[in-house]
C-alpha cells in the first residue's frame, strides 16, 4: 500500500511492506481484529479522512486481508471483516506491540494485552528453532539467503 516499490529487493519483508508499510494499513487490520466492520468505526477511531480510508478498505480487500459484505441484502452499506490472511498479522502485532512495551513502555503499563480466548490468560510470542520448537533468544537470530544458508548472515 505504500507509494515506493521494492521490485528491486528481493525480500520477503520488502514485499510485506510494500502492502502493509503506509502509515493506516496495520492501524485499519488492528480494528478489523478488535472488531470493527463498519467504515464509520474505523473513521472514528482512527481519524482518518474519508477519501484515504476508503481507498485503504478497497485495497486491503483486493489483496484479500478484508471480505466486503453487505451490512443487509441489498443495501449499499458494507461491513468490513477480516479474513484469515488478516488474522494471521496477529503475530506481526503482537511482535510491534511486545516490542514498543519493551523499548518505550506506557507509564501505566501495556495498553493492549494480547489473551487466549478460551483461557482468557495472556500469551506473548517466543522464538523457536523451526524443527524442534526449543526457545531461540532473539539476539541469537541472524539471517541468511536461501542461496547462502549454509553461511551464517549477518545479525540484524
Amino acid at each position: 500500500m505504500t507509494t515506493r516499490s521494492y521490485e528491486r529487493l528481493s525480500c520477503p519483508i520488502a514485499e510485506s511492506l510494500a502492502l502493509l508499510g503506509d502509515q493506516w494499513t496495520l492501524l485499519i487490520v488492528r480494528d478489523a481484529l478488535f472488531g470493527l466492520t463498519r467504515f464509520e468505526q474505523f473513521q472514528q477511531s482512527l481519524g482518518i479522512s474519508r477519501n484515504l480510508l476508503a481507498r485503504r478498505l478497497k485495497t486491503l480487500v483486493e489483496t484479500g486481508l478484508l471480505e466486503c459484505r453487505p451490512q443487509q441484502p441489498g443495501g449499499r452499506r458494507n461491513d468490513y471483516v477480516a479474513t484469515k490472511k488478516c488474522r494471521d498479522l496477529i503475530p506481526v502485532l503482537m511482535a510491534l506491540g511486545q516490542w514498543q512495551d519493551k523499548w518505550s513502555p506506557h507509564p501505566d503499563g501495556p495498553r493492549v494485552v494480547p489473551r487466549d480466548q478460551t483461557t482468557g490468560r495472556p500469551v506473548r510470542l517466543r522464538i523457536r528453532h523451526a524443527d524442534e520448537g526449543t526457545g531461540v533468544k532473539a539476539d541469537a537470530v541472524v539471517f541468511s539467503l536461501r542461496d547462502n544458508s549454509e553461511k551464517a548472515g549477518s545479525a540484524v
